[in-house]
C-alpha cells in the first residue's frame, strides 16, 4: 500500500497536543466549579469507548486528557490537609501575627544576607494558647542577627540542614497592599510552596533541639555553597560578589539595588536568577564534559543528571529551578533510550509531566514564561535556523537534487553564512560524476577561517533572542510592564562578560585557598569583567534608552494579547511546515502566508507597545481612588475630562541605612504598588503629581512614578531640599525635565470642570514648623460634592483652618489627617468638617498604632462612615456632581 493511502490518525507530535488539552482542562476547572468525580467518570467512560472502538481514539483522547486535567486540578486543591499551616490560617483557626511556638526541621542551610538570615523550616508542631497541634507545611523565617546578641550568638547555635528547632514567633499569612493590579501575597507564597512567614525578633527566641539524620553528600553540597558565598564576599567587591552569588548560587540577598535596577532596565535581570537558562547551560556543559571522557550513554546520563540535581538542591530547589531540571533530565534521558522523537513531542511530554506534578502552576508567571520561551526556541527558532542552514549548505543529493526554491536575496544571505566551498570540493571528488555549483561570491578566507562560523553563531544567537522576545511580548507587558528594545544586544554583551567573570571568579576563590598572590590576577580580571559587563547596560539606562514601561489593556481589550498569541503560533506553524525544497508554486504560496502572518504580528506588536486605547476614556465623573500602600498615603484623582492627579505615592520607612551603606534589592511601594495600580488602569502618563510633604511614607513612591510615567507637572508645598527623600525625588524630576511649581494657601484652579483650592501651606510658614504641618491641603469641588485631602496636618493647622473665615472646610468626603493619629482630628475640626465618609490611609497593622480608637470614635460619633485602606484595600469614590458612589476592593 502506498504511503498516501495510509490514513493519518495521529499527529506527529501527539504529546504536545495532549499536553495542550490537559492544560485546557486545568483552565476550565479553574473557571468553573468542577467536581472531581464527574470528571473522572467522564475520563473513564471515554477510555472504555476507546478500548472498544480503537478507531475513535484520535477523537476521544483529547477529551480524556481534558477531563484528567480537570481532575488533577481538583485533586491538587483537595490535597491540602486540614493540619496544613496555610489551611489553619486561611480557615481562621489562628489569626495572622498571633504569638505561636513552632517546632520543625531546617531545610537547606541558613541563607545569610546583609541585614539578617533566612531559614526555611519544615513545620511539625505548633503550640497556640497552650494547645499543641501536629502540623505540616513550610515556614520562612527571617532573623535579624545584627540585633540583640548578634551574629556570634546565632553562630553558636550551629544551624544547618536537618537542625531541629523550637521558635517563638508571630506567623504571618495575610494579604498586603490590596489594590487592582497588585500581586496577591497569598498567591506568591503558594507558588513558592511557603505556608507562612515570620520575623524572629531575637536569636534568644530560637532553641535548638538537636540534629536530624540526613543524606551526607547533600550536606556536603550545602556546605560548599556556603563556603563559596563566603569566599566571594571575602575576595570580591560588593557589586561583583552580589552578581556572582546570585547568578551562580541562587542567593539574591547580596544584590544591591542599583545593580539590580540596571539589569532590569536592560531586560537582562534573568541572568541573575537561577532559571531554565542556567540549568540548560550547566546541564549542557556537564553533559559535554562527561561525554568527552565517558562513552556509555547510561553512565553519561547518571553523572550529568546527578550533578545537575545536586546543583538544583544546592541553590535551594525552588520550583522554577526544579521545573527546568525536570525538563532537561527528560530530554537527555531520551538520548539514553535512543528515542529520537521530535523536539516538540519531547517538549509536550515535559509540559505534561510538570502539569501533572503541579497543575496550578499554569497560572504562575514563572511557568508561563518558561513554557513560552522554550516553545519559541523549539517550535520556531530551531526549525527556522535548520531551514536556513539547509538553504545555505545545499549541494545536489539523491533526496534533494534541485536547489531551494527561495528568493535570490535569501539564498545569497544563507550561502554567505553557511556555504563552505572546501566541503563541496571534497564531496564532489567522491562522486563518479562532476558538477559545478554557482554560489554567491564571498571572500575565500571567510570560510577558510573561523570568522564565518563566528558570524553564523552571532546571527543564530540574535535570531533565537529576537524570536523569544517577540513571543514573550504580552507576558513581559502583563507581568513586568517593561519592553527593552536593546535587550537582544545587552543579553549578548552581558552573557559574554558574565561567562568570563564567572570562570575567573570560581578559579580565583579556588586558587585563593592555596595562595592569595596567585589568585590576585584572576580577582582583578573578575572585577574588570564585572565593570565591563555593567558599563553598556548602565550607559543605556542612564540615557533612558534601555527600556520603556507599558500599561496593560483592561477589560475586553485583553483580547489583543490572545490575538497576538494566535498570530505568533500560526506563523510558527507555517515556518515549521515550510520546506525550502518543495515545488516553487507551493513554496510561493506558503511564503506569502508566512509574510502575511508576520505583518499581522507586527501590527499587533505595534498596538501592544503604543497602547493607543489602554487609558480609560473620560466619563464626566470625578473619581478618587485611595490606594492601600500600608503605612502611607497615595490617592489617584481622575477628573471629569480624563485628566489625572496622583497625590502622594506611599513609601517604605527606613528602607536603607545611612548614606553609602548597602541598599538591598527590594521593590519599593512606588514600583510594586502605585505603579502597578496605574498600569492596571491603563495609564502611561500622569498629568499632575502632588507631593504633600517630604515624609518618606508620602514621597518615596513618587520618585518611582516619575521614573515610570510621563508626568506633566509636579506640585509641591514646601521645598525641603535638606531631606534626602525629597532631594532624590527632585533629582528624578529634574533629570526627566518635568516642570515643578509650588502651591500655597489661596491658590485656586480648575481641571475638567472641578474646582481645586489649596488651603495649606501658608506662604509665611515659620521656619521651625514641623514637616507634617507643611502638608498640602487640597479641597476639590465638583457640583454639589466636596472632597478634602489633608496630608499629615496636625492640630495647629486644623485650628488655623477653623479660625480662617475665608475658607469653608465643610466637605462630604475627607482623607483623615495623619493616618488617624491623635495629633490630628480635633473634636472641633471633626465637627466643622461634617464629612459623611472618612477615609483613613493606613496599613492593616500600623507600627505607630494608627488609627487611634479615640479618633475613629470621634469621626463615627459625628456620623461619618469610617473606612481604612488596610482593611478595605483600594477605596473608590466616584461622583457626577450630584451623587456619589463608593466601592471597596475588599467587600
Amino acid at each position: 500500500m502506498s504511503e498516501t493511502t495510509i490514513p493519518r490518525t495521529f499527529s506527529r507530535h501527539p504529546l504536545l497536543w495532549l499536553a495542550a488539552w490537559f492544560a485546557l482542562g486545568i483552565v476550565l476547572a479553574n473557571l468553573g466549579d468542577v467536581s472531581l468525580y464527574p470528571s473522572l467518570a467522564i475520563a473513564s467512560l471515554l477510555a472504555i469507548v476507546c478500548a472498544v472502538r480503537p478507531s475513535a481514539a484520535p477523537f476521544l483522547f483529547p477529551l480524556i486528557f481534558l477531563s484528567i486535567g480537570m481532575s488533577c486540578y481538583d485533586i491538587e486543591n483537595r490535597s491540602i490537609a486540614p493540619n496544613r499551616i496555610k489551611r489553619i490560617y486561611d480557615d481562621g483557626r489562628i489569626h495572622s501575627r498571633e504569638p505561636v511556638e513552632i517546632e520543625g526541621v531546617v531545610l537547606g542551610v541558613p541563607e545569610s544576607g546583609y541585614d539578617g538570615t533566612i531559614l526555611l523550616l519544615s513545620a511539625e508542631k505548633l503550640t497556640f494558647k497552650d494547645s499543641e497541634l501536629v502540623v505540616s507545611g513550610h515556614v520562612r523565617l527571617f532573623i535579624p542577627v545584627d540585633q540583640d546578641v548578634g551574629a556570634s550568638r546565632f553562630d553558636q547555635l550551629g544551624l544547618g540542614h536537618g537542625s531541629r528547632l523550637r521558635i517563638f514567633c508571630r506567623l504571618e499569612r495575610e494579604e498586603r497592599f490590596q489594590n487592582p493590579g497588585v500581586a496577591s501575597m497569598l498567591e506568591i507564597l503558594d507558588q513558592k510552596g511557603i505556608d507562612a512567614t515570620a520575623t524572629v525578633k531575637s536569636v534568644l527566641l530560637i532553641e535548638k533541639l538537636g540534629d536530624e539524620s540526613y543524606f551526607i553528600p547533600l550536606a556536603w553540597v550545602y556546605e560548599q555553597r556556603q563556603r563559596l558565598i563566603f569566599e566571594f564576599r571575602e575576595h570580591l567587591s560588593d557589586p561583583a560578589a552580589g552578581v556572582m552569588i546570585a547568578s551562580l548560587l541562587g542567593d539574591q540577598h547580596f544584590l544591591d539595588r542599583q545593580t539590580s535596577e540596571v539589569f532590569r532596565d536592560g531586560g537582562t535581570f534573568h541572568v541573575l536568577v537561577i532559571s531554565g537558562l542556567h540549568i540548560t547551560f550547566i546541564g549542557g556543559l556537564t553533559l559535554w564534559i562527561v561525554s568527552y571522557w565517558i562513552r556509555r550513554p547510561v553512565l553519561q546520563f547518571v553523572l550529568a543528571a546527578g550533578f545537575l540535581w545536586s546543583y538544583t538542591l544546592a541553590v535551594g530547589a525552588e520550583v522554577p529551578v526544579v521545573r527546568a531540571s525536570i525538563m532537561f533530565t527528560a530530554l537527555i534521558f531520551s538520548r539514553v533510550v535512543h528515542r529520537r522523537a521530535s523536539q516538540l513531542n519531547a517538549f509536550g511530554f515535559c509540559c505534561l509531566m510538570l502539569l501533572v506534578w503541579r497543575p496550578g502552576d499554569i497560572f504562575s508567571a514563572s511557568f508561563q514564561l518558561t513554557v513560552v520561551s522554550v516553545a519559541a526556541i523549539v517550535g520556531c527558532s530551531f526549525p527556522l535556523i535548520e531551514k536556513l542552514r539547509a538553504i545555505g549548505r545545499w549541494m545536489p543529493t539523491a533526496d534533494q537534487p534541485l536547489p531551494p526554491s527561495v528568493s535570490k536575496p535569501l539564498r545569497r544571505f544563507c550561502e554567505f553564512l553557511y556555504w563552505n566551498s572546501a566541503i563541496w570540493k571534497i564531496e564532489n571528488s567522491r562522486q563518479i560524476w562532476r558538477a559545478n555549483l554557482f554560489k554567491s561570491s564571498h571572500p575565500a578566507w571567510l570560510s577558510a577561517t573561523n570568522l564565518q562560523s563566528l558570524i553564523s553563531y552571532v546571527f543564530e544567537g540574535l535570531t533565537v533572542s529576537i524570536i523569544v522576545q517577540v513571543w514573550m511580548l504580552p507576558l513581559l507587558v502583563i507581568y513586568f510592564h517593561r519592553v527593552s528594545p536593546v535587550s537582544v544586544l545587552l543579553n549578548l554583551w552581558v552573557g559574554l562578560f558574565l561567562a568570563i567573570e564567572s570562570f575567573c571568579a570560581v578559579f580565583a576563590v579556588l586558587i585563593a585557598g592555596a595562595s592569595d598572590w596567585l589568585a590576585a590576577p584572576l580577582i582583578w580580571l573578575t572585577e574588570i569583567s564585572n565593570q565591563l559587563m555593567m558599563w553598556l547596560p548602565m550607559w543605556f539606562s542612564e540615557n533612558r534608552l534601555a527600556s520603556f514601561r507599558l500599561p496593560t489593556y483592561p477589560g475586553v481589550l485583553t483580547s489583543i494579547y490572545f490575538s497576538f498569541g494566535a498570530s505568533v503560533v500560526i506563523g510558527a506553524a507555517q515556518i515549521f511546515k515550510w520546506d525550502p525544497f518543495e515545488l516553487a508554486r507551493k513554496s510561493c504560496g506558503r511564503r506569502r502566508f508566512i509574510i502575511a502572518t508576520l505583518l499581522i504580528t507586527a501590527v499587533l506588536s505595534l498596538i501592544i507597545v503604543s497602547h493607543p486605547y489602554s487609558a480609560p476614556a473620560p466619563d464626566g465623573r470625578l473619581t478618587f481612588d485611595f490606594l492601600d500602600v500600608g503605612q502611607g498615603d497615595s490617592a489617584l484623582v481622575t477628573f471629569p475630562n480624563g485628566a489625572t492627579m496622583l497625590i502622594d505615592g506611599g513609601g517604605l520607612i527606613n528602607y536603607r541605612g545611612d548614606e553609602g551603606e548597602f541598599e538591598p534589592d527590594t521593590r519599593r511601594i512606588g514600583e510594586s504598588v502605585v505603579s502597578e495600580f496605574l498600569w492596571e488602569k491603563g495609564y502611561s502618563s500622569i498629568d499632575y503629581l502632588v507631593a504633600t510633604h517630604a515624609d518618606a511614607d508620602h514621597i518615596q513612591g513618587l520618585g518611582d512614578v516619575a521614573r515610570n510615567f510621563n508626568v506633566g507637572l509636579v506640585m509641591v508645598g514646601a521645598m525641603a531640599v535638606e531631606d534626602r527623600d525629597f532631594s532624590e525625588f527632585i533629582h528624578v524630576v529634574e533629570s526627566r525635565k518635568i516642570a515643578v511649581t509650588t502651591v500655597h494657601r489661596g491658590d485656586e484652579f480648575r481641571i475638567g470642570g472641578a474646582r481645586v483650592q489649596i488651603l495649606n501651606p501658608r506662604t509665611d510658614s515659620p521656619a521651625d514648623v514641623s514637616a507634617n504641618n507643611t502638608s498640602v491641603v487640597m479641597k476639590i469641588t465638583y457640583g454639589d460634592i466636596r472632597l478634602l485631602m489633608t496630608g499629615d496636618i496636625e492640630r495647629a493647622v486644623e485650628n488655623e483652618l477653623l479660625l480662617d473665615p475665608s475658607y469653608d472646610i465643610r466637605t462630604d468626603v475627607i482623607k483623615v489627617p495623619h493616618h488617624g493619629s491623635r495629633t490630628s482630628s480635633t473634636e472641633a475640626f471633626v465637627n466643622r468638617v461634617g464629612a459623611g465618609t472618612a477615609v483613613i490611609s493606613v496599613g492593616r497593622r500600623s507600627p505607630f498604632g494608627h488609627p487611634h480608637a479615640e479618633v475613629v470614635n470621634r469621626w463615627q460619633n459625628r456620623g461619618a462612615d469610617v473606612l481604612t485602606t488596610g482593611e478595605k484595600g483600594t477605596i473608590t469614590i466616584s461622583t457626577d456632581g450630584a451623587n456619589a458612589e463608593l466601592h471597596r476592593f475588599v467587600p
